[in-house]
C-alpha cells in the first residue's frame, strides 16, 4: 500500500523504511553501515507506537546529523496517541542519506594516535616503516571507513648535515603533505605525489602501492612509497598492513682524479665516488581519523603495531 494520508501503514511500509535506514546507519553491508543500533522491525497487524515511529525518525535524523545532510523532516515527531501524518519526502530523505553514505561531517570528526617511528642515524638505499591496524572484527573495520575514517600518514627530515641530498628529502616529505587512505580511494594534501584509487573497499592480500612522491632534480630518482593489504578479502579483513619506503634511490656522482692542467696530480686518473646519504632526523607519524560524535556515530580507533621501524 502506499505511503499516503488517510491510509493504514502497513508493517511492511514501516519496516521498509527502516530497513532502508538500518543500512545506512546500522550493521549493514560493503560500503553502507556505520555500526549503530538498529530500528526494530515491526509484525503483521501490530500498531506502530509513537516510540517506534520517533525511533526510525531518530535514525534517520542520526545518519543525517553525522553526514552533515539537510532533510526535510529534521524536526518532525509524533506524540503517543495522535495519529501519524505522512512526512513529506521521507522516502527521499532515505534516499538522501543513502546518497551520501560515506560522506561525513568534519565536525563529527577527531583525530587519534597511531604509530611513529623515528631514525637519528645516516642512511643510504632504504628504510621502510612497517606497521599494522587492528580492528575487533571485519564489521568494525568497515564501519570505521564507511563512516569517514581515515589511516594518515606524515614524513619529515629535519637536522643533519647542510647537503642538497638532506634539503631535497625534506622538501621531498614537507611538499606531500598528509597522505590519506580512505574507504574507496588514497589522496593527500600536497604536491609531487600519485595517489592510487586504491581504498579499504580494493584492498586483496599483496601489497599495493597507493600513493608515491618524488624529488626534483637531480634527486628525483628518490621518493615516498606506501603500500597497503589486508589480512582477508575485503568483507572478512580485520587487519591492514601499511609499508611506507623511504627509498634513496640517488646515485652517487663518480668522476676521475686529473691534474686539471696543473701537471701530474696525486692519484691522476684513479675514480672517485661522492657521498650519497641522508643524515638528521627522520619521522613517520601515523594517525587517524574517525567519527566521534556520541550523538551521531562514534566508532572506536584500531589499535596500532609496528612490525618493521625506520631506524632498522
Amino acid at each position: 500500500m502506499a505511503y499516503q494520508q488517510g491510509d493504514t501503514i502497513e508493517a511492511s511500509t514501516y519496516n521498509t523504511f527502516a530497513g532502508n535506514i538500518n543500512t545506512i546507519i546500522g550493521t549493514g553491508s560493503a560500503d553502507s553501515g556505520y555500526g549503530l543500533s538498529e530500528i526494530a522491525t515491526i509484525s503483521a497487524g501490530d500498531t506502530i507506537t509513537a516510540a517506534q515511529w520517533n525511533s526510525l525518525l531518530s535514525g534517520l535524523q542520526k545518519g543525517a546529523n553525522h553526514q552533515g545532510t539537510t532533510l526535510t523532516n529534521a524536526s518532525n515527531t509524533v506524540s503517543q496517541g495522535g495519529n501519524i501524518l505522512p512526512l513529506s519526502n521521507l522516502e527521499a530523505d532515505i534516499t538522501l542519506i543513502t546518497n551520501n553514505k560515506l560522506t561525513a561531517d568534519a565536525s563529527n570528526m577527531a583525530t587519534d594516535t597511531g604509530v611513529t617511528s623515528t631514525r637519528t642515524s645516516s642512511w643510504t638505499a632504504s628504510v621502510y616503516h612497517e606497521f599494522t591496524v587492528t580492528f575487533a572484527s571485519a564489521n568494525a573495520a568497515r564501519h570505521f571507513f564507511n563512516s569517514g575514517g581515515e589511516v594518515r600518514f606524515a614524513g619529515s627530515r629535519s637536522g643533519g648535515s647542510s647537503t642538497d641530498q638532506n634539503t631535497d628529502w625534506t622538501n621531498l616529505l614537507s611538499n606531500a603533505g598528509t597522505v590519506k587512505f580512505a574507504e574507496g580511494a588514497t589522496t593527500y594534501t600536497g604536491s609531487g605525489g600519485t595517489a592510487a584509487a586504491v581504498g579499504f573497499d580494493d584492498l586483496t592480500t599483496s601489497y599495493q602501492q597507493i600513493f608515491t612522491a618524488t624529488g626534483t632534480s637531480s634527486y628525483s630518482a628518490n621518493d615516498w612509497t606506501i603500500q597497503a593489504k589486508a589480512n582477508a578479502a575485503y568483507g572478512s579483513a580485520t587487519v591492514v598492513t601499511f609499508k611506507a619506503g623511504f627509498n634513496d634511490d640517488h646515485a652517487a656522482q663518480t668522476g676521475n682524479y686529473t691534474g686539471g692542467g696543473l701537471g701530474n696530480a696525486p692519484n691522476e686518473g684513479a675514480g672517485w665516488t661522492g657521498a650519497d646519504s641522508v643524515d638528521g632526523t627522520l619521522t613517520s607519524t601515523i594517525t587517524t581519523l574517525r567519527a566521534d560524535n556520541a550523538s551521531f556515530v562514534q566508532v572506536a580507533n584500531p589499535s596500532f603495531s609496528n612490525t618493521i621501524e625506520v631506524s632498522a
